[in-house]
């Protein structure tokens, strides 16, 4: 059980999923040359975070969190002390290679500033990233790009 990893100039890595999650992650930082301070996640090609920040400690197999044989790209996770994190692909040139999910990061990054133009709606923002809350994390990230791009047929 392996998933690919994308990161820095095209480059990618297999890893095993037959770890806990804690040695998956160390191993990424090892491996993808990061710090181990760094916060970092992974996003399939729909655009669904792994949410690796959130498992760091976590003894669970890392099989549970991932999809054999998938191919991921590296973010890193930057906070400034507000709430606000910004999402940064660790892939270069990643809206060449995924302009899909470069913008899914662009949204991820500025949720503020989605739906601004209309005026709120008594549904609010057609543009709006929809969110599931996580255990511990009240501000959830968006799943799947699929169910973004629905959300904005809707309007």
């Amino acid at each position: 059980m392996f998933v690919t990893v994308q990161f820095g100039e095209g480059q990618t890595e297999l890893f095993n999923l037959n770890c806990r999650v804690i040695d998956f992650i160390h191993s990424l930082k090892e491996r993808c040359c990061l710090d181990s301070q760094d916060c970092v996640d992974l996003m399939d090609r729909t655009g669904e975070l792994v949410n690796l920040s959130e498992k760091e400690k976590s003894m669970e197999q890392a099989s549970s969190l991932m999809k054999e044989r998938h191919s991921y790209v590296l973010i890193r996770i930057c906070s400034d002390g507000t709430e606000a994190q910004k999402y940064v692909p660790l892939l270069n040139d990643l809206g060449k290679s995924h302009p899909e999910l470069a913008e899914v990061l662009k949204k991820l990054s500025n949720p503020c500033k989605e739906g601004v133009k209309g005026g709120p709606s008594r549904k609010g923002s057609v543009n709006q990233i929809r969110r599931k809350p996580t255990a511990g994390n009240k501000k959830s990230h968006p799943r799947r790009l699929k169910d973004m791009k629905k959300g904005e047929e809707e309007g």
